[in-house]
């Protein structure tokens, strides 16, 4: 008996013999970071910073690779079948990881079973803004203009699915209005229409539109934030303007393949912890109005299934389809 455990025990040793081995030689080529938004979103930008800093932790290039489309489903399946080898992780955020599990079973991919957690980054929350030339400037200006224009106005979003996309369901439902939804490929998009005046309102996330209400060139009518945001301390909040089901709070993550050796997903966790860190990044994040919150794995995963399980019971309770 003592012999068939023996014998038994040899896989797993060998599995942690590897692991320790390639942690020890980690990274030795360049390391991918798949972002499953295009470029110039917020998850882009945040990604980006990260990957120049984590670059000169490691001595090793790390690229920044995105893959757009069906609101993250693309990037993270793509991610979801890498090798688990530590030289591919992503950029995952509430959307691929909890509402499009809550509406769309058959993803191709399992968050749960086919990623492994490596740190959290950061919450940060929707704020919905207008074009100058609408001529609305509060939540009352805007109820008021859809009641008088039944579907005529328009709403961008990052995508189907998207919280941004629940949230405009959620207002169309809890105000008895109707605005038309126009979906983008991501915040980069979305916002160059919304600037060229060919949509007319937007739910986007703070810090992408945020240089543009100081500019002038967007209007904020609420933030979905629990309290006012320090940089927007103009703004109102959901709760403010008379609808408290529209608190939202977005985050975001890096995750790696299941199965990477979990020497490496140290590795990873420390590294990216300690550039998020930095001073220059938690002041620029902080100021578009987001919350850096590094931590464990195991608080990420823990994190992650709770999102998973308000989200499937908020959509649910809402009646609002997603398609």
């Amino acid at each position: 008996m003592t012999k068939i455990a023996w014998l038994c025990s040899l896989p797993l040793l060998a599995v942690l013999v590897q692991g320790s081995v390639a942690a020890d030689n980690y990274p030795s080529k360049a390391i991918k970071l798949v972002v499953p938004w295009p470029p110039g979103g917020a998850s882009d930008q945040r990604s980006r910073q990260i990957a120049d800093k984590l670059a000169k932790a490691v001595g090793q290039p790390v690229v920044v690779e995105n893959r757009p489309g069906a609101s993250g489903a693309i990037g993270a399946s793509a991610v979801a079948k890498a090798p688990a080898d530590g030289y591919t992780f992503y950029y995952g955020n509430l959307y691929d990881l909890a509402i499009n599990p809550a509406v769309n079973p058959a993803l191709g991919y399992d968050p749960a079973r086919d990623f492994a957690p490596i740190t959290q980054s950061v919450l940060s929350y929707l704020v919905l803004v207008a074009r100058p030339g609408l001529g609305v400037k509060s939540m009352k200006d805007l109820i008021a203009l859809a009641k008088a224009n039944p579907g005529k106005l328009t709403c961008g979003s990052a995508g189907n699915g998207t919280a941004p996309h629940f949230a405009l369901e959620m207002l169309k439902h809890s105000a008895s209005i109707e605005i038309t939804h126009i979906p983008f490929k991501g915040s980069g998009p979305l916002l160059v229409d919304l600037l060229g005046g060919h949509i007319d309102v937007a739910f986007d996330v703070t810090n992408m539109a945020m240089p543009h209400i100081k500019a002038g060139k967007l209007v904020p009518l609420t933030v979905t934030s629990p309290k006012r945001l320090a940089p927007l301390s103009e703004v109102p909040t959901m709760t403010e303007v008379g609808f408290p089901e529209l608190e939202i709070t977005l985050w975001g993550g890096f995750l790696a393949p299941a199965g990477t050796p979990v020497p490496i997903i140290r590795r990873l966790n420390t590294e990216l912890v300690k550039a998020m860190n930095s001073p220059d990044i938690r002041e620029q994040w902080e100021s578009g109005g987001a919350l850096v919150v590094p931590g464990t794995p195991e608080e990420f995963a823990a994190f992650i299934q709770s999102e998973q399980t308000r989200w499937s019971r908020l959509i649910k309770r809402s009646g609002v389809k997603l398609e």
